[in-house]
This record gives C-alpha cells, sequence and structure tokens, in this order.
C-alpha cells in the first residue's frame, strides 16, 4: 500500500511541477470564397518574445495549396507571397515584415489574410510559421497555426486534476479496505 501512495506521491508532484509551455500565437480562420479558393485571416500574438515581432512567415505546403494570392495585411506591414513550386519541391509562404513598430510583447495584431486554392479534401487547416529577425535572419520562434475559434485547455490543469482523481480514488480504496 505504502509503494501505491509514493506512486501517487510522485505522480502528484510531476503534475504539479509541470510548467505549461509558451509559444508564439497565430490564430486563424479559414473561409471557403468559391470552389476550392480559401482565404486564410491570421492574428499573430506577442505571448513569448521579450522584443517585437518584426517579421514571420506562415508555410502553405507545396501538395496542399497553389495560386497564392495576397489578401491584405494591416497598416505599416509589408506581406509577400511565394507560390509552392512542386520542381523544387518547395512550400509556399506569406511573409509579413513590419515596416514601423513591430508587435509589441503582450500584444497582439490582426488583418494579415491570404487566398489560395486548397488541393485537398474539406476545409484546409493548420500551417507551420517562423517567426525572424528582420535584420540577422535568425529563428525567434516557431509553431503551427491554431484555429481561432478553438479554445486550448492547458494541459498542466489536466494532470493536476486527474492527479486528485486518482488520490481521491486511492484514498476511497484504503478506506474500504480498513472497514
Amino acid at each position: 500500500m505504502k509503494s501505491i501512495w509514493r506512486g501517487l506521491a510522485g505522480l502528484a508532484a510531476l503534475g504539479l511541477a509541470a510548467v505549461p509551455a509558451h509559444a508564439t500565437i497565430i490564430a486563424f480562420d479559414v473561409a471557403n470564397v468559391v470552389g476550392n479558393t480559401f482565404e486564410y485571416t491570421y492574428t499573430v500574438e506577442n505571448d513569448t518574445l521579450s522584443a517585437d515581432i518584426e517579421e514571420f512567415t506562415i508555410f502553405f505546403d507545396v501538395n496542399s495549396f497553389t495560386n497564392l494570392t495576397l489578401s491584405g495585411a494591416p497598416a505599416g506591414w509589408d506581406p509577400i507571397v511565394i507560390q509552392p513550386d512542386p520542381g523544387l519541391p518547395g512550400d509556399g509562404f506569406y511573409d509579413a515584415l513590419a515596416l514601423v513598430a513591430g508587435i509589441a510583447p503582450g500584444g497582439s495584431l490582426g488583418g494579415f489574410s491570404v487566398r489560395a486554392d486548397f488541393l485537398g479534401v474539406g476545409m484546409p487547416g493548420a500551417q507551420p510559421f517562423d517567426i525572424v529577425d528582420p535584420f540577422t535572419f535568425a529563428l525567434l520562434d516557431s509553431g503551427v497555426t491554431a484555429r481561432s475559434t478553438i479554445v486550448a485547455v492547458p494541459e498542466p490543469a489536466s494532470i493536476g486534476l486527474m492527479t486528485l482523481g486518482l488520490l481521491a480514488m486511492a484514498a476511497i480504496a484504503r478506506r474500504r479496505r480498513r472497514v
């Protein structure tokens, strides 16, 4: 019985010690324009970097997208699209560069958009992205875009709740054995 309690205590310590991972968030909405043409609209949140986000790149898989076109960008940003190239093969991308101040730490900015023909079935989904320093081209952060309609559930809270549930079940089982 002591080994069960030690194991549960270890699991509880592990769950409570877990620190939520932070990453720059690029949220997207996607809408069908006509046929297989879709428009992505992005909002970029700078919740991890201690400096402004001045440039980011969102990649469009060469096997899933074609015909990228600019739809828009907020004032003070210079966007560009590069087409996917099956001859390389190379992914296409949407890149946006701040011409003035970037996205400050703790801030967010929306209004970035691009249209693309989707070669798959159904609705297109998330894409990889990079946050880069526009002067050194150093990679500052990377991740995968997330639908803005999905609310993320923090994993450490789930682990903590599971640990509390296991501890409660163990206590009930121990109590029943005594009776």
